[in-house]
C-alpha cells in the first residue's frame, strides 16, 4: 500500500492541476473519438454514443497505463531489489493499484454524470439495476490486471524486449477491443457484421461487452460472456502470480 501511495504522489508531483489531469485525459480523448467516430466517419451510430466511448476509454486507461508502467516494475527498480529484502511482487501490485484508484475516481464521476443526463437532461443513458454488477466487473478488471502485469514484469526481466513489445501490442489490440463501439452489428457499418465473431474471441472484450452493458445499454450483460470474463479474470490472477513464483528465484540475478 505504501508503494502504492508513493507511485500517486509521484505521478502528480509538482503537477498544478494534480489529479485532475486523470480527468481531463479520457474526458479529452472522449471527445475527440465521439467527433470522429460518430460525426465525421460515421461508423458508430448510436444515442448518446459519448456515454459508451468514456465506459470503454476510462477502462482501456487502466489496462493500457497498469501494463505498460508495471511491465517495468523489476527491471527498473534493480537497485532495489538487490538491496533490500522485500516481496518483489509489490512493485507492479503497487503500481496496478495506483493506476486502479485513479480509475474508480473516474468511474464515480462517470456515474454522477449518467445520473445527472438521465435526471436532468432526461437522456436515455444513466443508471440502472444491472449497475448493481458494476463492483464485480470492477474486481474482475483489477484481478486482471493484477495477473497480467506480474507475468509480464517477470517477462520483462528475462526478455527485454517485451518492454517495447507491450506498446505496440496494446496499440493493435485498442482497435480490434471494443473500446469506442459495440459488438452490434444494427450500431456499426454494413459489412463489419461478418467481423464481430472473431472479436467475440478477444477476451478483453468479454470485460467492455460487460462494463458497455451495465453502464450504457442499462442492461444486464450477456451471462455467457460475464462468466467468461470472471473465468479469465481469475485465470489472468492464478497464472500471472503462478509465473512470477516460478521464475522468482532468479530474478535479483537477471534483473
Amino acid at each position: 500500500m505504501n508503494l502504492a501511495i508513493r507511485d500517486l504522489k509521484l505521478k502528480y508531483k509538482g503537477s498544478v492541476l494534480g489529479v485532475l489531469w486523470s480527468v481531463l485525459n479520457p474526458l479529452l480523448m472522449m471527445a475527440i473519438y465521439t467527433v470522429v467516430f460518430s460525426l465525421f466517419l460515421r461508423a458508430v451510430i448510436l444515442p448518446d454514443y459519448w456515454a459508451l466511448v468514456l465506459a470503454g476509454i476510462l477502462t482501456w486507461v487502466f489496462f493500457s497505463t497498469a501494463l505498460t508502467a508495471a511491465s517495468v516494475s523489476f527491471t527498473h527498480n534493480a537497485n532495489l531489489i538487490n538491496k533490500v529484502a522485500f516481496p518483489y511482487e509489490s512493485l507492479p501490485i503497487a503500481t496496478v493499484i495506483a493506476n486502479f484508484v485513479n480509475f474508480l475516481i473516474m468511474e464515480v464521476i462517470l456515474l454522477v454524470v449518467l445520473v445527472l443526463a438521465q435526471s436532468v437532461l432526461h437522456r436515455q443513458v444513466g443508471l440502472r439495476p444491472p449497475a448493481v454488477l458494476l463492483p464485480v466487473i470492477l474486481a474482475a478488471i483489477l484481478a486482471c490486471g493484477l495477473g497480467l502485469s506480474l507475468f509480464l514484469a517477470t517477462l520483462t526481466v528475462y526478455f527485454r524486449d517485451v518492454e517495447h513489445l507491450v506498446g505496440i501490442g496494446l496499440s493493435a489490440l485498442f482497435y480490434v477491443t471494443p473500446v469506442l463501439y459495440p459488438l452490434d452489428a444494427r450500431a456499426l457499418p454494413h459489412g463489419a457484421a461478418r467481423f464481430i465473431p472473431y472479436l467475440r474471441l478477444n477476451p478483453f472484450s468479454w470485460f467492455f461487452e460487460s462494463i458497455h452493458s451495465v453502464l450504457y445499454y442499462g442492461t444486464w450483460p450477456d451471462w455467457p460472456t460475464f462468466g467468461l470474463m470472471l473465468i479469465a479474470s481469475a485465470a489472468a490472477l492464478v497464472g500471472g502470480y503462478a509465473f512470477f513464483m516460478w521464475l522468482r528465484p532468479r530474478i535479483p540475478e537477471e534483473v
